[in-house]
């Protein structure tokens, strides 16, 4: 007589025979399989900010405030001040050229803006020449990107096109009256060149390159400029250029670790 749990048995032996060979496999694959180690933080890259600071005569600048006073002692506030700087040019020890900072910057707070320039090199530097305005190649109309702040800074086409370099403006007092004033510069003409003689070094670390733009200097040296007889300056060739020429050493630059 056949005993009827012998099947029963029969299966579940295979059955268990099964799940150990399989969990056998699970157990084997698990040994082989190797996991990643996690990815190593990125160590951080040194770098750089270049901060562009407006004063005048060492006072912030503040819009809307008659409290500034030019040269020729006027009494004047500031409405609008924007502008570019391009090409700063970074001097070596030997005045030899060593570093260039494109750009262009736009600017047109009366507050500092700044800007991330990434990692620079260690180096001792015996000063810097800039730009105040655009390169030749890129002062030409649509040179810039088709954006709102160099739409307005555009210089008209039937007087050359391409692009205000600044526009300084505000309101000084003629006796007891406020009178508006314009300082507009455009074509590559009198495109101001500025350059400081102030040593620096840069430590190859996290540091702040500080310029620092004096807008007074624009009514001072070599021109003694008077708003009571060029309050606007678009248009003349003469005015523009005093503006220029005055502007040459309206910066300076630090370094600050």
């Amino acid at each position: 007589m056949t005993h009827p749990t012998v099947p029963y048995l029969t299966f579940t032996r295979s059955l268990i025979g099964g799940t150990l060979l399989l969990s056998t496999l699970l157990i084997a694959c698990k040994k082989d399989e190797t996991v990643d180690p996690a990815p190593a933080p990125a160590t951080p890259t040194a770098s750089v900010t270049l901060r562009i600071e407006p004063h005048i005569d060492g006072i912030d600048l503040r819009f809307d405030t008659m409290m500034y006073i030019t040269p020729n002692s006027l009494a004047y506030s500031v409405t609008h001040a924007e502008y570019y700087i391009s090409r700063i040019v970074l001097y070596g020890a030997n005045s030899t050229p060593n570093d260039t900072l494109p750009g262009p910057f736009h600017v047109s707070d009366a507050l500092p803006t700044e800007f991330a320039l990434g990692a620079m090199s260690a180096g001792t530097y015996s000063g810097a020449e800039l730009l105040l305005g655009l390169t030749p190649d890129l002062n030409v109309t649509g040179g810039l990107p088709n954006t709102l702040d160099n739409i307005n800074m555009a210089w008209p086409d039937p007087m050359g096109g391409g692009y205000h370099f600044i526009k300084f403006e505000g309101h000084f007092i003629d006796g007891a009256t406020p009178v508006g004033f314009a300082m507009h510069i455009g074509n590559n003409a009198n495109l101001p060149v500025s350059s400081t003689t102030q040593p620096f070094d840069l430590d190859g670390g996290y540091g702040t390159m500080s310029l620092r733009f004096n807008l007074n200097e624009l009514f001072r040296t070599p021109h003694d400029y008077d708003l009571l007889n060029g309050n606007y300056s678009m248009g003349s060739m003469m005015l523009m250029t005093q503006l220029k020429e005055n502007a040459a050493d309206a910066f300076t630059l630090e370094y600050i670790p």
